[in-house]
């Protein structure tokens, strides 16, 4: 056994299991073996310490499968960095625990944020509507570090002011987008008590120390090889800390900061190791480890938070709750690119869009469409082309529905559908839909299915007839426009509809004044076309002379129709002219035009 540990002595090996204090074995490191072999008073053997390695190694690399409810889902674990998909496996039944890495409100977001909270809404949506789960999300919301305290000194307003506009601007961009709003949102400055007691515990088991600063720091090297679960690329490269640590007084290069001591003219805040406040990475494992506890299913954030974010909450859960598996499943959603630039959206590069720009350009469900056509933790380009492809989306979902509505009305004919050919294609869908949402909550290949759906629907309507006495299949129809209905209201995918079941009392009165203006200028519209009812008295006349007389005469009556129209398109509301007998109308989404 102990040739194959060539390359690292075996006194490296015992050093890392003595406790850095009194320097006996210990039930620190590792914690395993060692913790079952000290509490009995024996001394391992340098075989035991070195199996104890081993096998302590293996679990830093590789994830251990959690005990619980298995959801059906399969997903891709940033914990596994052999990327293959595993079961979602929840701690309780039908209820899934969430935390997520909210802003640092010193700033607007943009869209490569909306992107992130976009996809990641989806799949709460996806987890609560398609497979029956109780989400509890909570979402950490920084509001002091270093770049708030330098917008607010450069803004002459005090910090708690600054995080209290971009904090609320956050909260209507999300509602703008539609995003549900957490469980719970946690704010650091209301979290330090809890905070510090954290520190405390993860400096009792050995794993922190305080600097003469008063800045206390993690101590990468005494938590051993379970450090990096999350590694990425620029791991070995990048360093574990924030920038404008002290690197004079950390005993490694890695060890970053769980408390930063008060400069002058800073917030802070007191402690046992003097006034100072949270650094970055604590604030996410107190606050979430007060909510939930020692454990967690699943958390959440932008990939590049994998390195050195969430590589560092792990260490600092781990570290405090002396456990070896924290958050069971760790998931990233893919960076966001505007077309032709190689780098991800990031205030610091200046390359950003913010959501309320995105927002006067585009709608909130034009946006969601651009997210659900690629699957969540996958890079996305953001661009006119993709952009118009979501816009052709949402034209051709709406139409589908506004098409479907008018045919089970009675105000659409076309020629006689194919049932069986229809109602299989449904059944077809339902189940592959499902089927792609289990598969790491494949969107994708979800949407294409639907869309597939949708296409056959339009082309069965849009083959139009004037002939009322052919056969109709209202069923079927209906049956599919409600299946597309429910999906993409589950998406977050909700187009305003006439007879929308949360539809408030005055959108009902709108909707009755709508009918009725409607049904009016069908009628004169119908009369104006009609050249038989008309009153004049000239034998003189050939029938069609007399006709184009009678159009020239009502000339003024189809202007205004068309004018009322118009009119209405303007607001929203369009009227689709189906034939000379009937009119329909439909809201038609708009981008805001607010600032």
């Amino acid at each position: 056994m102990l040739q194959t540990f060539r390359c690292q002595p075996i006194s490296s090996i015992v050093s890392r299991s003595l406790h850095p204090k009194c320097s006996r074995f210990c039930s620190k490191h590792p914690r395993t073996f060692l913790q079952e072999t000290c509490r009995r008073g024996q001394v391992p053997t340098t075989s035991a310490i070195a199996r104890s390695f081993f096998r302590n190694f293996s679990s830093a690399t590789n994830w251990e499968e959690p005990s619980g409810y298995d959801t059906g889902i399969r997903v891709t674990n940033s914990l596994r960095k052999d990327r293959v998909k595993v079961p979602l496996i929840l701690s309780n039944k039908n209820v899934a625990t969430w935390y997520a890495c909210g802003p640092t409100v010193y700033d607007s977001a943009h869209i490569g944020h909306a992107s992130s909270y976009v996809r990641f809404d989806i799949i709460r949506r996806i987890l609560s509507e398609f497979f029956s789960i109780d989400v509890v999300q909570v979402m950490g919301i920084t509001d002091i570090d270093d770049k708030i305290i330098k917008r607010s000194q450069e803004s002459d307003i005090s910090f708690s002011q600054l995080t209290k506009v971009y904090q609320d601007e956050f909260y209507q961009d999300m509602d703008n987008l539609n995003v549900l709003p957490a469980t719970l949102y946690t704010n650091v400055t209301d979290h330090v008590p809890q905070i510090v007691a954290f520190i405390q515990q993860i400096i009792n088991n050995g794993y922190a120390y305080a600097a003469p600063s008063g800045s206390v720091y993690f101590d990468v090297q005494a938590f051993g090889p379970q450090y990096g679960k999350l590694s990425t690329d620029n791991m070995d490269t990048g360093e574990a800390g924030e920038p404008n640590e002290n690197l004079s007084e950390k005993r490694n290069a890695r060890d970053f900061a769980l408390w930063k001591s008060a400069k002058p003219n800073e917030p802070w805040w007191t402690s046992p190791w003097g006034n100072g406040r949270p650094g970055w990475h604590i604030e996410c494992s107190a606050m979430a480890s007060g909510i939930f506890g020692r454990s967690l299913d699943i958390h959440t954030g932008g990939k590049d938070l994998a390195f050195p974010h969430h590589t560092n909450e792990i260490a600092q859960c781990e570290g405090c709750f002396r456990s070896d598996q924290w958050a069971n499943y760790f998931l990233h959603s893919g960076h966001l690119f505007l077309k032709h630039d190689v780098n991800k959206m990031s205030k610091s590069l200046q390359n950003v869009i913010s959501i309320r720009e995105v927002l006067q350009k585009y709608t909130a469900n034009q946006f969601r469409l651009f997210c659900l056509v690629t699957k969540y933790n996958n890079d996305i380009e953001y661009g006119d082309e993709t952009m118009q492809n979501a816009i052709s989306l949402a034209n051709q979902l709406s139409s589908f529905l506004s098409d479907s509505d008018a045919y089970v009305k009675g105000q659409l004919m076309c020629q006689p559908i194919d049932e069986a050919a229809l109602m299989q294609r449904l059944s077809e869908v339902r189940d592959q839909f499902i089927t792609a949402l289990a598969d790491d909550f494949n969107t994708h290949k979800a949407m294409e299915g639907l869309m597939d759906l949708v296409q056959l629907g339009n082309k069965q309507l849009q083959n139009t007839s004037k002939d009322t006495s052919g056969a109709r299949s209202p069923g079927v129809i209906a049956a599919i426009s409600t299946y597309i209905n429910h999906v993409l209201n589950s998406l977050g995918v909700q187009f305003t509809q006439r007879n929308s079941p949360g539809s408030t009392a005055s959108t009902r009165t709108l909707t009755s004044v709508l009918d009725a203006s409607v049904e009016f200028r069908n009628s004169v519209r119908q009369w104006a076309l009609d050249s038989s009812n008309s009153m004049t008295q000239n034998d003189e006349l050939t029938s069609k002379e007399k006709k184009k007389l009678v159009m020239q005469e009502r000339a003024p009556v189809l202007i205004a129709c068309d004018q009322f129209r118009d009119g209405l398109a303007d607001s929203g509301i369009q009227i689709k002219d189906r034939s000379k007998e009937h009119g329909t109308w439909e809201f038609v989404e708009k981008p805001s035009k607010t600032t």
